[in-house]
């Protein structure tokens, strides 16, 4: 399918959380005729349907059907994670301090903390509210879409940069307003509930994150780069809705996963390391009038590409890359490459990738840690160890990973989609 540059910056600027991007993604999804499937009803699937399962509000799980659907083809599997570093609201959220009125938070994954200072930041998340059911509260999602807080740093006439202090996460408490004496305890809750237009004694809980509302920003001599928060990991995420969406898989499965907390290790009822796919894989299989034994069977033939941003080569820091395996922006996708399986590339699965690319065109790179350095993981050796099926890792070249405000290369993003196409559609 022909790459589409503002429906992706489109899709970035309103994936603000993981809760956001599910949003996001399912309107993309309806638009190309894919089906909601409850997991808690019965499934009819056809050959040639096009469907998709939404878990935790957090969690999400498309596939097709081929309209020649042949069990032996196995699931050809796009695996990303929709979540990213940032800082999260803690349950009783206000701190007044001095005169002014801060957010308690705490740091979700691993963010470059002094990234985050003395920009106009946001909250979004999902809300928890009374309801007349009490086992179905009512579930709100809020994203303010405005700068509504700041974390400030200390001016440097009066810190010690040698020192840490600054970049503690207990000294990075969002800064909400200044107290004019005649807020209330639960100042936050009230201004909540101001927003989702309910009474803040409405509010039970809820998972609300901060984050960089800056909208994607084209920069560069010749305007060949994008800076945007969170392109690790939606870059992967929109990949593979643009892909699965375009693609016209006709004899297997074709399947596009969004998990949650890979940034805190995957281990939640959403994350990778939970059984969440497996279910779902099963339970297609069985709507298809397959069994236990076919399932297994379709496992082995099934391939798994996963997708989580790769280390571009920074200049100001190339002792901290290996000599010979770099990749940088505008070159092409890259196949990430670990010993260790950090990493779940071997080289079968590396050929099958690199036939695809010079067979479609496609420009692509491998990338390998320094000898000293262990580097970073992801998904890929998670799930394939879960499945199991063969899998590689791969990316599009990051520049600033985990920083409040991330930069790929202009036309990597087209070099990831073209490949994940050409995927569903090889049998």
């Amino acid at each position: 399918m022909a790459y589409n540059e503002q429906a992706f910056l489109d899709f970035m600027n309103r994936s603000t959380t993981t809760f956001q991007a599910v949003l996001a993604a399912r309107e993309i999804l309806a638009e190309a005729g894919f089906r909601q499937l409850s997991v808690g009803e019965h499934w009819e699937l056809e050959k040639g349907g096009r469907y998709f399962v939404v878990s935790n509000d957090s969690y999400l799980c498309a596939f097709t059907v081929g309209a020649d659907f042949s069990p032996e083809q196995g699931c050809h599997i796009g695996a990303s994670h929709s979540d990213s570093p940032c800082f999260r609201i803690k349950p009783r959220a206000e701190l007044k301090i001095d005169q002014y009125l801060c957010l308690d938070t705490e740091v979700y994954g691993g963010p470059r903390l002094e990234s985050w200072h003395d920009r106009p930041l946001s909250i979004a998340g999902r809300v928890v509210c009374k309801s007349d059911d009490v086992l179905h509260p009512d579930i709100v999602f809020v994203d303010f879409k405005r700068p509504v807080v700041t974390i400030a740093d200390l001016a440097p006439h009066i810190s010690d940069k040698t020192k840490v202090e600054a970049r503690q996460a207990s000294r990075m408490y969002p800064i909400l307003g200044i107290s004019d004496g005649t807020e209330s305890r639960e100042f936050f809750r009230d201004f909540l509930g101001r927003e989702i237009g309910r009474p803040g004694t409405d509010i039970l809980d809820y998972e609300l994150y901060i984050y960089n509302c800056a909208p994607v920003t084209v920069w560069g001599g010749e305007g060949e780069f994008l800076a945007s928060p969170r392109f690790d990991n939606l870059t992967s995420v929109y990949a593979l809705l643009a892909a699965i969406t375009g693609a016209e898989n006709r004899k297997g499965i074709s399947v596009a996963i969004a998990y949650d907390h890979e940034e805190i290790g995957n281990r939640s009822k959403s994350g990778a390391n939970s059984n969440v796919t497996e279910y779902i894989l099963k339970r297609i299989y069985a709507a298809l009038g397959l069994g236990e034994e076919d399932y297994m069977m379709a496992m082995s033939r099934s391939l798994i590409f996963s997708l989580d941003a790769a280390h571009a080569f920074n200049p100001m820091y190339g002792a901290r890359y290996d000599q010979n395996n770099r990749c940088v922006p505008n070159r092409g996708l890259c196949i990430k490459q670990a010993c260790s399986q950090s990493y779940a590339t071997d080289s079968r699965m590396t050929g099958i990738v690199e036939q695809l690319c010079l067979k479609y065109d496609i420009p692509y790179q491998k990338f390998s840690n320094h000898s000293d350095i262990k580097g970073g993981g992801t998904i890929g050796s998670v799930i394939s160890a879960m499945l199991p099926a063969p899998a590689v890792d791969m990316g599009v070249p990051l520049l600033s990973m985990h920083s409040a405000c991330e930069m790929i290369g202009r036309k990597d993003e087209e070099s990831m989609i073209r490949l994940l196409t050409a995927f569903y559609n090889e049998r």
